[in-house]
């Protein structure tokens, strides 16, 4: 493909408000596949590195992401931050369903692709079946009078929060990962949680899925205008008003702490 050709199916993903140029660089980078450019709004690609088109139109969407966040002004802190791969795989899967980008496998791959899928598969498996057993051993704790958080904590080495992921998967009548498990259950209500599950069973990405649980989806989507809805404006409202009271009461604390040490907080 061309410079101009690429260029040309990026266009097709997003409507850019700035220009951007694609330069093919002709050499063979052992770092990286390409780069963006903001001050001069290039995408460069090593076109040496890629062993097909279809790769370097991989790359060419991962360029075109840095430039779609830098004009919507997104913080530059990190490149590569979970907004960054929503939107990325935002636009490969709008690539796929206008076949400029394949997610055809090879033969080798595929075969290897399905073997750790089998194995993913047996680690879900069992670790529903530790999750229902976990919620057996809270009971056998209460019958016996066995603190259940020591038995987590210092017997199994669990973390709260691992033993209730475990425990909400063992629920599930589905194949989603513990991470994805994760995810799907930060939800902060029913309504997303099940957008994200049904993102998750059509094969969405971790970030993806984390968009729609935080209700984030519409501002990673290639087209948003960027505006948020009202009911998530109103829900981070909540959120914000939450955490400050949370703040206050541990300032509150803090304070006595200190009068009764005869410290001052200057």
């Amino acid at each position: 493909m061309t410079n101009e050709q690429i260029k040309e199916n990026l266009q097709k993903l997003y409507k850019c408000e700035s220009d951007f140029s694609v330069i093919q660089t002709g050499k063979k980078s052992g770092r990286v596949n390409g780069f963006y450019r903001p001050a001069t709004q290039e995408i460069f690609l090593h076109n040496k590195n890629f062993k097909n088109d279809n790769a370097m139109m991989f790359t060419a969407i991962h360029e075109l992401t840095h430039h779609i966040l830098h004009e919507k002004g997104e913080s530059k802190t990190r490149c590569h931050s979970g907004l960054f791969w929503s939107t990325f795989y935002n636009l490969i899967d709008k690539a796929v369903s206008l076949g400029l980008y394949s997610r055809e496998r090879s033969k080798e791959v595929a075969e290897k692709t399905a073997e750790i899928d089998e194995i993913q598969k047996q680690i879900i498996e069992l670790q529903k079946k530790q999750g229902k057993l976990l919620n057996e051993l809270y009971s056998v704790c209460e019958e016996n009078g066995d603190r259940y958080e020591d038995v987590l904590e210092h017997d199994l080495q669990l973390s709260k929060a691992k033993t209730r992921q475990l425990q909400i998967m063992s629920a599930l009548d589905s194949d989603i990962s513990d991470e994805m498990t994760k995810v799907i259950s930060s939800a902060k209500d029913e309504l997303m949680r099940n957008a994200a599950r049904q993102a998750a069973a059509t094969g969405a990405t971790v970030e993806q899925v984390k968009a729609i649980a935080k209700d984030k989806a519409k501002t990673t989507k290639p087209a948003d205008d960027g505006l948020e809805s009202t009911p998530s404006l109103k829900r981070e409202k909540k959120r914000l008003e939450a955490t400050i009271e949370r703040c206050q009461d541990r300032i509150a604390n803090i304070d006595e702490q200190l009068i009764s040490r005869g410290e001052d907080d200057d």
